[in-house]
């Protein structure tokens, strides 16, 4: 004869089956073991749920979905809802909850990092300070724009020709405060001294009184009057006196 009870333990309904057989008078057991959700699709609503919140732009992005642990089943859900643990965080480590409300109640935590991928100047060798930047001392790579340090450089060819103000080891990103332009202005030297504004432009020979890099305020000495006035190295290792 077959005889079949029905036993409630915790969230699952349990089906046991047992089982006599007369003629030979042995007694079995048999568990139904439940339906269980698949690790996959959870994992798939923690990502769609990290997707769908993420800024415009972010198509690019790499999302690392962690869990549920090896060996931990959960009831078969009709119904998953999902919601950030904690303050949302577009970029970086968070943690997603995600929710069964139906048939079974269940909920568990995992953990996912979101990676912004971007493109980065860092140098191809180590270097040391005051070392003059060549095409051959850059190259692009892609590091995750979460765990750059801030102005990192994202333009090789605009670095070409500064200089280093501190030793960089190899593949190390490069940001503006690393570096100075280049020493275009020495002392003694012949400059040309250019005082311009209000719609005048003046030419002058000068001396310079002092060593200059672009964007440095350097004495230059006019050599015409012998009057010393501040002005701008720019670019072209010209001096830029402001006229007022």
């Amino acid at each position: 004869m077959l005889i079949r009870l029905y036993l409630f333990s915790g969230l699952r309904l349990l089906a046991l089956a047992w089982v006599v057989n007369v003629s030979l008078g042995v007694a079995t057991f048999a568990w139904a073991v439940p339906a269980a959700e698949s690790p996959a699709t959870i994992r798939a609503a923690a990502e769609a749920f990290v997707r769908a919140g993420l800024p415009a732009g972010g198509e690019r992005v790499k999302i690392d979905v962690q869990g549920p642990a090896p060996g931990l089943r959960f009831p078969q859900c009709a119904d998953l809802h999902t919601a950030y643990f904690g303050n949302a965080n577009p970029y970086g480590a968070q943690t997603v909850e995600v929710r069964c409300t139906a048939p079974s109640v269940w909920s568990l935590y995992l953990p996912v990092r979101v990676d912004r991928p971007q493109g980065v100047v860092v140098v191809a060798r180590a270097l040391q300070a005051g070392h003059v930047l060549t095409a051959a001392d850059l190259t692009m790579v892609e590091r995750d724009a979460t765990q750059l340090p801030p102005g990192a450089v994202t333009d090789a060819q605009a670095l070409v020709g500064q200089v280093l103000r501190y030793s960089v080891a190899v593949g190390q990103p490069l940001v503006q405060s690393m570096l100075t332009g280049p020493q275009l202005v020495h002392y003694g030297q012949s400059v040309s001294l250019i005082a311009q504004g209000m719609g005048v432009r003046l030419v002058a020979l000068g001396q310079a009184m002092a060593d200059g890099r672009v964007g440095q305020s350097v004495l230059v000495r006019n050599v015409q009057s012998g009057r010393v006035v501040s002005g701008i190295v720019d670019t072209q290792g010209q001096v830029v006196v402001p006229l007022q």
